[in-house]
This record gives C-alpha cells, structure tokens and sequence, in this order.
C-alpha cells in the first residue's frame, strides 16, 4: 500500500506539474498578446494625443484670426457710419418724409455759423423700437450728414443746446469693445 501511495503521489505530482505547465505556458502566450494590445492602444493614444495638439494649436490660430478679422470688420463697419449721427428724443408726430427737413432745420437753429449747403442730410430713417421700450417711447432717428465736419460742428454743439440727444452711430463689436474697457478708462 505504501508502494501504491507513493505511485499515486509521483502521478498526482507528475500531473500537476505538467498541468501547471501547460497553464504557465497558456498564462505567458495571454500575457504577450495583452502586452501586444496594450503597445498597440498605447501607441494610438500617442497619435490622438499629437493630433489633439495639433488641432488645439490650429484653433488657437484660428480664434487669433477670427479676433482680428472681427476687429477690422468692426472698423469697416465704424468707418462706414462715420458720418452718422443718432438722435433720440424726436417726437413720433414727425413723419418719416419730414424728418429730413426737421433735422435740416434743427441743425441749422444749432449751428448758424455753417453755411446750409453744408448741411446736407444725405438719408434719415427711424429704428425700430427696442422690445424693452414701452410702446410710447420715441424711437432713435439715424442721419447721415455728408460732411463730416458738419457732423463733428452739430456734435459739439449739441452737448451745449437743449435738443434731443445725439450719439455717434457705431457698430454693436465696437460698443461691447468699450464696455470691456469701461472698468479700465474710469481707472485712468
């Protein structure tokens, strides 16, 4: 019987160890392909990270030019209503086809150093009214006046006189620009 244990033991033992051989050769082969996908996933998240970069860097340069393209769009837009100015206070019983004699006449009693001819009015029309606005409130007037000078000689002049007030026309980018630095130009 000892005889017989003993075999059984060397059986068991022979079979566990080619068992456990068989699985340490299993365990080293499933070892190697995790390595293998896992360089492979490695490698694919090194290029997603490169060309996350890259486009990081692209968008950077395109929001650079996008700022710049919108300030020289602003400027256009500035220089085109430069000879504009928006009055506020106009009473709504002026018809629209006479708002041009009406300023033409304002402008005149405000400056009579100017001669009329430089007065011209080259288009007037009225905006719509704000939503925030009741519905009784006058609505701004834009005017185009064809001189410049005449239009900075009506601007000075109307800071003085009591007459509706008139403002620059200027696009809404410049008006948020000037917000922006509201906190900074009271500092100084």
């Amino acid at each position: 019987m000892k005889l017989m244990l003993s075999d059984l033991a060397d059986n068991f033992q022979t079979t566990m160890k080619k068992q456990v051989q068989g699985l340490a050769v299993e365990l080293r082969k499933d070892i190697a392909e995790i390595g293998q996908c896992t360089t492979h996933v490695e490698q694919r998240l090194n290029e997603c990270a490169d060309a996350h970069n890259g486009l990081t860097e692209k968008v950077q340069e395109y929001e650079i030019t996008m700022h710049s393209l919108k300030t020289k769009i602003a400027d256009l837009e500035d220089r085109s209503r430069r000879n504009n100015i928006r009055i506020r206070g106009i009473l709504e019983t002026v018809l629209p086809t006479g708002l041009n004699d009406y300023l033409q006449d304002m402008f005149q009693a405000l400056t009579p150093a100017i001669h009329p001819d430089q007065l011209v009015v080259d288009r007037v029309h009225r905006l719509r009214r704000p939503q925030h606005l009741p519905a009784t409130a006058e609505r701004d007037v834009i005017a185009r006046i064809h001189f410049f000078h005449a239009k900075e000689l009506i601007m000075k002049a109307s800071r003085t006189a009591e007459m509706p007030d008139p403002y620059g026309n200027l696009s809404a980018e410049t008006l948020q620009y000037r917000k922006n630095l509201a906190q900074i130009t009271t500092t100084l």
